[in-house]
């Protein structure tokens, strides 16, 4: 029997599965220890990997006046406001005075706080106009941990003043909170997702024992994956954001490869082999398209590890891990797991049910889009191009503070600071270099920025013949208004003022290093896009041995992520349905969004169409028929392609329900993706347009001919009814 090297591990590890299951133990014991060190390994700094414009102001920062990313120094301001209960306090009563001073008391003497600074009666400045709101401002010393910054937070927010409300906002403060709020989308994400996932595989299978194994094989994979991530992130900056990535594509990629392998061996139990068969047919025909999709997963990651950014390189390789562990998991501990639990897999079935019987359903929807192909084909078109025409408006920006929930004390802070005192939360530094001897040049530079009405509270300060410029940006960071300042600075303003004086000036802070990011993606997208579907087609190529199956399988995922895109802007850009979906409308989509769906779509989606071409391809070799091909393989995999993409679906959407826009931007559009490529594309498009094409779907030119018999799905032959059931059955390689 020809089983090929995935049915003769398959084999191997079903042979001897205690053995098996004993090294998956010792090897998921060693990964919870590695995974121990994960928050020492990884990174809350987000940068880029080349040299920007924003960059060199960071650096010269960090070099001349000692400020760094990498610490939780800077200045911090504790708001402290009366409250609507209040009545008339306001600043100068002794109320007042008594709930600054508890203010004071409270943070001055922690480790790593500076200088604390208070308004008083000699100089009032910074306090309201109705006087009902004052600022103090904290200086976090150089070099101040996160452990300083967490206990400074915590002690903000143990003040109770009676009558007055009390914020903090700040670098540390402010990072503190989004992390809260990553922890909790990750939390919520993986409660949503896997409850939703254990109903949908029980709709599936049909049996509730069948239903628990793919649950089982993402969680080994989650598991290990964190474990390996922890040591990459040794040698390698990974972001924590690496976390999210783990244990969301963990959980969508262990259910989908393991519920192929599951179904198939369910199928040949039901059609009488014995246990170790099942499972070697299985292991010779689903796990090696499991492999092949793995693959095709991975290399399109591949794409993201290219683009010079520490949260692009970190997104992937966690997303390559847990796929890579996926795949190990399916290949070797599944098989072993089947072949204890026998026949015992179908326990808990549902009496309707039989894992070996095509499903009506879908075998009835197949005939209905084979008989209209040209009807169903335009039609699914129309539907993908409507989609994704709102993509053309689409507009690149990190979400501000606006866009989180509106009773988040980050937010209530920093519309404070923007409304009562004309500030903004984030800072733009001007650092102008060979300016000795240039103070008048650099004042009035420094005046003409406090000039525009995008900045306030404008300083000076020089370090040698090296000026810095700081100020505050008003306008919120997804504000095109944020933006438009940025580039007035750069291309107007600054030049404007040291023209002709020898003076080198660079515009940073965070709004620059946005628009510097934005930059950077749009310079590595073509490359991006050339090793995605470069290597796309050339592994459908060496796989099916027909120059238009990849160049179809390419031009529909195309269409499919543009799609996703245009509902991208219209729920979250546009606001259609965001309120009634929980979601909150920005003013653009986060930079790295586009890029990073691009890459994980694409892999998914070549996921779902490996494992319906493989099944049409397997058909075809029997019998030639391409209508045929095409209903047997939609029959045989409708329901596991729409039940995988439902369990994504949940997954991203519970990814998507944080409060975080730039996770519910990315989990929404992943969903989005998700459901329109196992509904319209692969239920409609392909059999459509495949039916079309009959014979020409395999079309190989000959000076391509040395290519390879590759079969993905290969091994023993064993006997298919055709869709008639009146006709003779046919041997077909399984």
């Amino acid at each position: 029997m020809s089983t090929g090297i995935t049915g003769r591990i398959a084999r191997t590890t079903a042979a001897r599965p205690w053995l098996t299951i004993i090294v998956w133990v010792v090897a998921l014991a060693s990964a919870g220890y590695a995974a121990g060190g994960l928050g020492d390994a990884l990174t809350q700094e987000e940068r880029m990997l080349i040299t920007t414009e924003s960059g060199t102001v960071q650096e010269l920062d960090e070099a001349l006046r000692g400020s760094t990313a990498a610490d939780a120094s800077g200045t911090e301001t504790i708001i402290v406001a009366a409250s609507e209960g209040a009545g008339s306090a306001s600043f100068g009563d002794a109320a007042f005075g008594a709930a600054l001073d508890q203010v004071t008391g409270a943070v001055r003497d922690l480790d790593g706080v500076g200088e604390v600074v208070v308004p008083t009666a000699e100089a009032p400045y910074p306090v309201s106009e109705d006087g009902s709101i004052a600022l103090v401002s904290v200086a976090l010393d150089p070099g101040a941990d996160g452990e300083h910054a967490e206990a400074f937070a915590h002690a903000v927010e143990t003040v109770q003043a009676d009558g007055f409300e009390v914020r903090a906002i700040g670098p540390a403060t402010g990072q503190i909170a989004f992390d809260t709020l990553a922890e909790e989308s990750l939390i919520r994400g993986e409660a949503i997702g896997i409850g939703v996932a254990l109903i949908i595989l029980v709709i599936v299978f049909g049996a509730l024992v069948a239903a628990g194994i793919p649950l089982l094989v993402a969680l080994v994979s989650i598991v290990m994956a964190v474990g390996a991530t922890a040591l990459v992130g040794q040698v390698f900056e990974l972001s924590f954001f690496v976390v999210n990535m783990v244990t969301m594509m963990g959980l969508a990629l262990g259910i989908d490869y393991s519920l192929v392998m599951v179904q198939r061996f369910r199928e040949e139990l039901a059609a009488g082999r014995s246990v170790i068969d099942a499972v070697t047919v299985a292991g010779s025909t689903a796990n090696r398209a499991v492999l092949f999709s793995g693959i095709t997963v991975v290399i399109a990651l591949v794409g993201l590890l290219i683009v010079p950014s520490t949260i692009m390189r970190s997104l992937g390789a966690g997303a390559i891990i847990v796929a890579t562990m996926s795949v190990l998991a399916s290949l070797t501990l599944l098989p072993a797991v089947l072949r204890l639990l026998g026949h015992r897999v179908n326990k808990g079935r549902v009496p309707t049910s039989h894992p070996g019987r095509e499903s009506r359903a879908w075998r009835s929807m197949a005939n209905g889009v084979i008989r209209r192909p040209v009807v169903w084909g335009v039609a699914g078109i129309a539907v993908l191009g409507l989609l994704a025409a709102p993509a053309m408006s689409m507009r690149l920006t990190f979400p501000g503070i606006d866009s989180m929930p509106e009773d988040n004390d980050l937010r209530i802070a920093s519309e404070t600071l923007v409304n009562d005192f004309g500030l903004g939360q984030a800072e733009t530094t001007i650092v102008v270099e060979n300016a000795g001897g240039l103070e008048s040049t650099v004042d009035s530079l420094a005046q003409a920025i406090e000039a525009d009405e995008a900045f306030a509270e404008t300083t000076v300060e020089w370090t040698g013949d090296t000026a810095f410029i700081d100020t505050r940006d008003v306008h919120d960071a997804a504000d095109p208004l944020a933006e438009q300042a940025i580039e007035r600075l750069r291309d107007v303003t600054v030049p404007a003022a040291l023209v002709g004086t020898g003076a080198i000036a660079h515009v940073g802070g965070e709004q620059a290093s946005s628009v510097d990011f934005s930059d950077m993606i749009a310079d590595m997208a073509p490359w991006v896009l050339l090793i995605v579907l470069g290597s796309s087609f050339v592994l459908l190529l060496f796989a099916f041995r027909s120059v238009v199956v990849p160049a179809l399988a390419i031009a529909l995922n195309l269409l499919s992520t543009a799609a996703a895109f245009g509902m991208l802007v219209a729920v979250f850009q546009w606001g259609w349905g965001a309120s009634l979906l929980g979601f909150p409308q920005v003013d653009g989509i986060a930079p790295w969004i586009p890029l990073f769906l691009f890459a994980v779509l694409f892999g998914l989606s070549m996921d779902y169409h490996v494992f319906l071409l493989s099944r049409i391809k397997e058909r075809f070799d029997a019998t030639g028929d391409t209508r045929d091909a095409v209903a047997f393989g939609l029959s045989r995999t409708g329901s596991l392609i729409t039940g995988a993409a439902l369990i994504m679906v949940a997954v991203f959407g519970g990814f998507a329900l944080g409060d975080l826009a730039e996770f519910a931007q990315m989990g929404f559009g992943l969903a989005a993706a998700v459901i329109l490529d196992a509904t319209v594309v692969r239920s409609i498009l392909v059999p459509a347009l495949m039916t079309m094409l009959g014979r020409a779907n395999w079309y190989l030119p000959r000076w391509l001919g040395w290519l390879p018999v590759m079969r993905i799905e290969g091994g023993e032959p064993v006997e298919v009814p055709r869709s008639d059931d009146e006709r003779e059955p046919v041997l077909v390689r399984a």
